[in-house]
């Protein structure tokens, strides 16, 4: 699927969840340099709350979407479809946060550097990104220069949002071990 028929998909799945306005606002924001310096420090505060921890990631990134909307003036909504790396799907079950048009994932990385990484992606993830990342940020339509591929499948609601935050600070505060 291309970048622009994704994006329209996305449109339509905003609506069906959210509102036209809603889908059509993921469409016209585009993000200040400051909006972008946000979302990396947005991203640094759940990570250094998340990485390591018993956590998935709809649970990783309904934690930003959540935390990112309280700083940003923008369309935001948690998604759920495929990732796939050179037209290869290697993850059916993916999610990732959009901010207007641009896509913000916060369990690329922690996939791709797992043990039972799919091999591809984790090939691709460490050749072209290197070791130790934790936010893949960019605008939707660069995603393919990457080579990578998102398609996606539903948005969720606020109240899947919100349940996924609630179950990440369950796990968050049970005895680790």
């Amino acid at each position: 699927m291309t970048t622009d028929l994704a994006l329209a998909r996305l449109g339509r799945l905003v609506a069906a969840t959210h509102s036209w306005d809603a889908a059509r606002a993921v469409k016209t924001w585009a993000p200040s340099e400051d909006d972008k310096a946000l979302m990396a420090t947005r991203a640094q505060d759940v990570l250094k709350v998340m990485a390591g921890k018993a956590v998935t990631a709809p649970m990783l990134n309904a934690a930003y979407a959540v935390h990112l909307a309280r700083g940003l003036d923008a369309p935001i909504h948690v998604v759920e479809g495929t990732l796939s790396v050179a037209g290869e799907v290697v993850a059916e079950d993916h999610g990732w946060v959009m901010v207007g048009p641009w896509l913000a994932d916060m369990a690329l990385f922690s996939r791709a550097y797992a043990p039972d990484a799919p091999p591809r992606l984790a090939a691709h993830v460490l050749r072209a990104f290197g070791p130790n990342k934790g936010l893949y940020c960019e605008a939707w339509r660069r995603t393919a220069r990457m080579g990578l591929g998102y398609e996606p499948r539903r948005v969720l609601g606020e109240d899947e949002v919100t349940a996924l935050v609630g179950e990440a600070t369950a796990s968050l505060r049970a005895p680790q071990g």
